[in-house]
């Protein structure tokens, strides 16, 4: 009797725990796919192999076919074909696709449902096409830059999977936060004396993304702009955020600690320092007069568009899949060589 009712209480505690967790997030629970496991051999980098992200590139570019092949160009410049259920959703569904170690990104993202992160399915065609957010947002927010989910008109190049499989989280070194409230910086406070910024805290109606933001919405002024309902300026509230150590997170890295000068030995060429420097933009030897980190046609010329500018997504970006190595070189930017079709 005792052994009976020690068996029927523990199965009842694991109910009640199990309950608990299914309501913690947030109701029924969606099962997650079945994840693979993905080689860890290094691939030949000669012949078929191409960079992660580029071949999920050829596949959008090409109207993101569900069954019919797509070209896709190799390491050694010959076209290749592949298809997505070989070659491109094993990157979505697979542990270690990314990097060793990597989580797949079904781990997150498995269903259409609340307790799915961003409700967005990659384990199939039918849910990545769906995209993001499709009880939020009905129908959805397209992720691979269509301006309505089953549109057509796919923009590789804006497109919020591009975002997040390619651009470094900046500053280095943020700690990765899947609930994505840091994604903003931390939160600021305004007054007649300028910024305060309250490190760790995050998830505040401001912060430093939004700050930077509204500068740059107000015409990128070298004086005053305001935010929330306050008068600031550039020299005084703005510059600190790329001139200063630990203005984004305890111990986090100045900016200009690598983009110091418009010169080869700085990253991109890119002076951070001042405001000449971050109106002149990115690579202005490279490619004279340079390419606007603020959302500008042109460095000089208007208008801005801080929604689509370069220093927004380093800022805003989380790096996905979560814990990838920081690569100032960014070497890294678009994901491991794969192996993937055959040669037309």
């Amino acid at each position: 009797m005792k052994r009976k009712a020690f068996v029927s209480i523990l199965g009842g505690v694991f109910l009640i725990l199990l309950a608990a967790t299914l309501a913690a997030c947030g109701g029924e629970a969606t099962k997650a796919p079945s994840v693979t496991e993905a080689s860890t051999e290094p691939p030949n980098e000669s012949g078929a192999a191409t960079y992660a992200v580029d071949l999920i590139a050829a596949w959008v570019n090409a109207g993101s076919p569900e069954t019919d092949a797509f070209d896709y160009e190799g390491v050694d410049g010959n076209t290749y074909q592949a298809t997505f259920e070989v070659d491109i959703l094993p990157l979505f569904t697979s542990n270690n696709a990314w990097f060793e170690g990597s989580q797949a990104c079904v781990g997150c993202h498995f269903a259409a449902s609340e307790n799915s992160y961003h409700q967005l399915n990659m384990s199939t065609y039918e849910g990545i096409m769906t995209g993001a957010d499709s009880l939020e947002s009905p129908p959805g927010v397209s992720i691979l830059g269509q301006a309505e989910v089953g549109v057509g008109d796919f923009d590789w190049d804006h497109s919020k999977l591009r975002e997040r499989l390619r651009n470094n989280r900046m500053p280095p070194g943020w700690e990765f936060d899947i609930t994505e409230e840091n994604r903003n910086g931390p939160c600021v406070e305004v007054g007649a004396e300028g910024v305060t910024v309250k490190l760790g805290e995050y998830g505040c109606d401001l912060h430093a993304v939004g700050l930077i933001g509204a500068w740059v919405e107000a015409e990128a002024p070298n004086g005053e702009f305001t935010y929330g309902d306050t008068t600031l300026t550039f020299e005084r509230d703005v510059l600190p955020f790329f001139t200063q150590d630990g203005m984004w997170f305890d111990g986090s890295q100045a900016c200009t600690g690598c983009h110091f000068a418009a010169s080869e030995s700085s990253y991109h060429q890119m002076d951070l320092s001042t405001y000449e420097g971050i109106i002149a933009g990115a690579d202005s030897l490279e490619e004279p007069p340079g390419v606007s980190i603020l959302g500008q046609s042109k460095p000089g010329v208007g208008p801005f568009d801080w929604d689509h500018s370069k220093l927004r997504e380093r800022l805003r970006n989380n790096r996905m899949a979560p814990g990838w190595e920081f690569d100032i070189t960014e070497s890294n930017r678009n994901g491991p060589l794969v192996m993937a079709g055959k040669k037309k």
